[in-house]
Formats: structure tokens, C-alpha cells, sequence
């Protein structure tokens, strides 16, 4: 929602995936607070894993810059239902991460150590190989 934790990670795992001429990822929340920073417990672990530290600062989602061929990936079911409404026009196009996981919904690890961190990034790149793997748009074998 804030755009701190989840999103900037995968955002990250996605950039490492996806060529760039291919596919432009943006990192936005339903409530971001602009002027704040990735967490850093975040920038501990993306970090850890050869990830750039996104710099940018949190942006929300703007409607209005959701394209025709953009797809919206969100982390829990309550982000979803928020987004369609906010963007009724991308409906079928906005989608959980963990679509094709059995934990379908990536915890928030705001508060917790590092532990909780690793856990959900690991639960991240999950999704995030399970997509390039499964949409044929994400695909890296084009």
C-alpha cells in the first residue's frame, strides 16, 4: 500500500528478469507517501541478493497513466479489490503476485526483522518466476 517493502522488491526482481526494451516496471501503492524511502530492512535484503535499491521516491497509482496493455500486480486481495474499483477500465488486468501460488497473498513485513523480510522477498521471487514463466507478455523467452 505504501510502497516501502513488497513493491520495491518486486519491482526489482522483475527489472532483473524482464529486458528492458520489453517491458517497463513502475513500483506505485494506493497510499504512498511521497518523500519516503524504500524500508531498510528492504534495501538490507535486495541488497543481499545483487538488487539494486531502488532510489526513487514512492508514487501512487495514478489511473489515469494505466495503459491499455498494463498489467497490475498487487499483494493481497483487499489491494485488488481497490485497484479495480480505482480502475475499472484495467479490471481483468490487475492481478495478485501470488496468482498461481498456494499462499496467494504476499505478507506485509513492515515491523518485523529481517527474518520477515528474507520470507517475503523469497515469497516474492517466487511469484514473480511463476509469472514470466506462466504470461506469455513476461515471458524472457521471446
Amino acid at each position: 500500500m505504501g510502497t516501502l517493502c513488497r513493491s520495491p522488491m518486486g519491482a526489482a526482481l522483475f527489472r532483473a528478469r524482464l529486458p528492458a526494451d520489453r517491458c517497463a516496471v513502475l513500483s506505485a501503492g494506493l497510499v504512498a507517501q511521497p518523500g519516503r524511502q524504500v524500508a531498510p530492512l528492504a534495501a538490507v535484503v535486495l541488497q543481499a541478493h545483487g538488487l539494486p535499491v531502488p532510489v526513487e521516491a514512492p508514487r501512487q497509482v495514478d489511473p489515469a497513466t494505466v495503459g491499455g496493455d498494463d498489467l497490475v500486480l498487487a499483494m493481497q486481495h483487499r489491494h485488488v479489490r481497490a485497484l479495480r474499483a480505482l480502475v475499472p477500465q484495467a479490471r481483468s488486468r490487475i492481478q495478485l503476485l501470488g496468482r498461481w501460488m498456494p499462499q496467494r497473498e504476499v505478507g506485509d513485513p513492515m515491523g518485523g526483522g529481517v527474518e520477515d523480510f528474507e520470507r517475503a522477498f523469497a515469497h516474492i521471487a517466487t511469484c514473480v518466476d511463476q509469472w514470466c514463466v506462466r504470461d506469455a507478455r513476461l515471458s524472457t523467452r521471446m
